[in-house]
């Protein structure tokens, strides 16, 4: 089964859920495991289901599949830190203290974490009882977020020309699934629209080795992983596309854009401040580096706010690279924060310290440390996992 053959089975099942008819979702979500089995998506809502019929047995079983597959997923920790609150309080802790990094102020889980061993009566309602997470991209629901929602921007971004942002958004994917194909091929045809042939023919080779092997086809060829870092890649997408543009633009235009993007970005209104900072910067004098500079700092602040994380990264990252000498604790915290969301814990435990010493306030100081020491355990537990796996 190709990757458009499970795209279209997991929207299948998804309509059957949504149409109440819970036992088939059931037999058409395992049906596509039987073929796939390491798809993160149908155990997950496979895991919803078997909650939604009573069955919290399967449900532990079905999420804790989708956590090894696919670590630290925030609604997934969730899941499983409520399902185990009374029969598995040490696990449900963990499991509670993991997810509160994504939702720091859930007073279920923050209770969990200090006094897991209470027990409750009755059934557990779980964190998220959604839709299967597979989406259009027309009907992405804005209260949760998975590797194939991310994939469908990734692509958006393509087809935009913005290289570096969906190069940027499959690392960050495969930090989490490094052995799916469906990732590889992914990041592989984001390479190629960037320009980089060579590189994608070893993300195609490490994709078709991953196949076999889910095939049960044993191949003892070696395949060389292609050793791309998130900044590398970025960096040589961007690098490309910078020099493909031809210098244009008028300061005082740029200026009243950048102005405007931080009102709205002040006043909360982050899409609109982001399209501003986007036409600041393109209007921008390349001369203007500190204006560039501020602005690529606004447009990181306004994907971040929106919950766009792996970009934020990449347009925090380009803002320190034009000035790395003015760069604020409150850029670098932000920066953090994106990493820590799409699961790049030892970078994102990098920018919170270097971020200690750059003028954050006492509250902020107290709040990035309390970061470091999240990330920390959770890098410990993405370890450990992907070491079991």
């Amino acid at each position: 089964m190709g990757t458009e053959d499970v795209i279209a089975a997991l929207s299948e099942a998804r309509q059957l859920a949504e149409a109440d008819s819970i036992i088939d979702a059931i037999e058409r979500y395992n049906s596509i495991l039987e073929i796939s089995k390491d798809n993160a998506t149908a155990w997950y809502c496979l895991g919803v289901l078997y909650n939604q019929t009573g069955d919290d047995e399967k449900a532990i079983t079905a999420f804790e599949s989708s956590d090894k597959i696919f670590p630290n997923h925030g609604p997934t920790l969730c899941n499983l830190a409520i399902l185990l609150q009374t029969t598995d309080p040490q696990r449900a802790n963990e499991y509670a203290l993991a997810a509160m990094v994504q939702y720091p102020d859930d007073e279920r889980l923050r209770e969990i974490s200090e006094n897991s061993a209470n027990g409750r009566d009755g059934p557990e309602k779980i964190f998220l009882e959604s839709h299967p997470i597979v989406e259009d991209s027309s009907q992405l629901e804005g209260n949760f977020s998975d590797h194939y929602s991310l994939e469908d921007e990734a692509r958006e971004l393509t087809e935009k020309g913005d290289h570096a942002a969906a190069v940027a958004i499959w690392k960050g994917i495969m930090t989490n699934s490094p052995k799916s194909p469906e990732v590889w091929r992914g990041l592989a045809d984001a390479l190629l629209e960037a320009g980089y042939p060579d590189r994608y023919e070893q993300c195609i080779r490490r994709a078709e080795s991953l196949e076999d092997e889910n095939s049960n086809i044993i191949d003892h060829t070696p395949v060389d992983e292609p050793t791309i870092s998130l900044v590398d890649a970025v960096e040589n997408v961007r690098e490309k596309e910078e020099h493909s543009s031809e210098p244009r633009g008028d300061i005082d235009e740029a200026i009243g854009w950048f102005n405007m993007g931080t009102n709205l970005l002040n006043e909360g209104n982050n899409e609109e401040a982001l399209t501003c900072f986007e036409k600041a910067i393109g209007g921008c004098p390349k001369e203007e580096a500190e204006l560039r500079m501020k602005a690529q700092n606004g447009r990181g602040n306004a994907l971040y706010n929106s919950g766009r994380f792996a970009e934020s990264v990449v347009a925090y990252h380009t803002a320190i690279s034009m000035d790395p000498t003015n760069v604020s604790g409150r850029t670098l915290f932000n920066m953090g924060s994106s990493y820590a969301a799409v699961e790049m814990y030892d970078d994102a435990i990098k920018c919170f310290n270097q971020a200690l010493g750059r003028g954050l306030e006492k509250s902020e100081l107290d709040l990035c440390e309390r970061q470091i020491s999240r990330c920390r355990l959770l890098s410990r537990e993405q370890a450990k996992r992907q070491s079991r796996y």
